[in-house]
């Protein structure tokens, strides 16, 4: 079992060995690819984000400049229903970083072939993808596209880190993420298809529902609690905040350290 560290009130698992792993991937892809062979897919959540923290912090170390971001080719495949909670996001990540983002949208398969046609020197893609996500449990680090799509390589350094990791590299190395995930998200996908966990639900002061952050959700396995067509129930701070009103007979509420 990995060592735990208390990152924001809250115990995180050490990241050192995934993180050791996915620097190899990218030197790895870096190695084989050009840097103008490689582009990022980026959407705007935590586990892109953090592979892109890493990827530009490995690329200035083995081309030796700092401003080499402004060469890797990131991607922002834009969904349909954004959150402007995330669209602000992404352009916060332009200044930060240093980059400047290719903005597309559409279908996946359609919009990779566009990019393949405007792009012809493309041979990789960099993707966050973990082993948790939905059809990614059996995933190499690097292989090419099934047949069916357009060819790359999809190149998934991220496929062996936890929930719990991604947010403790944020956390301890200040890493910017969307404000959604200080509200309860999660896993922040559309408007359509996206709510707050409501395994972070909890009665606030006010005798309301509220959400704590991302990073406060205890079973990594519930990240995606939060993601169908229908907003589900907030069970946990409505049962909460009823079991409060029965214990005190009042709809007054006081706060403790847990937001009871």
């Amino acid at each position: 079992m990995q060592p735990k560290r208390v990152v924001a009130d809250m115990e995180l698992p050490d990241f050192t060995d995934v993180l050791a792993e996915t620097e190899q991937v990218i030197r790895q892809c870096f190695t084989k690819y050009k840097l103008e062979e490689v582009f990022l897919s980026f959407n705007g959540g935590k586990d892109c984000t953090v592979l892109l923290d890493i990827a530009i912090n490995i690329l200035k170390d083995m081309y030796n400049r700092d401003n080499v971001a402004e060469d890797l080719k990131v991607v922002y495949i834009r969904t349909k229903g954004p959150f402007r909670e995330i669209e602000s996001f992404v352009k916060q990540i332009e200044e930060h970083y240093g980059i400047t983002l290719v903005v597309t949208e559409g279908e996946m398969k359609l919009t990779l072939q566009r990019l393949l046609n405007d792009d012809g020197r493309l041979k990789a893609c960099l993707m966050g993808t973990r082993r948790t996500d939905p059809y990614s449990e059996n995933l190499n680090f690097m292989q090419k596209t099934d047949p069916s799509w357009p060819q790359i390589v999809r190149v998934s350094p991220l496929l062996n880190w936890s929930y719990h990791h991604v947010w403790s590299y944020i956390l301890q190395n200040h890493v910017p993420y969307c404000s959604l995930y200080n509200e309860g998200y999660t896993s922040i996908g559309s408007t359509m298809n996206t709510w707050p966990n409501p395994s972070l639900a909890y009665c606030d002061c006010r005798g309301c529902v509220s959400y704590l952050p991302a990073w406060k959700l205890t079973d990594g396995s519930l990240e995606r609690a939060g993601r169908g067509t229908t907003p589900k129930q907030a069970v946990n701070g409505h049962d909460a905040c009823q079991d409060h009103k029965l214990t005190n007979g009042s709809d007054k509420y006081t706060c403790n350290g847990d937001g009871l």
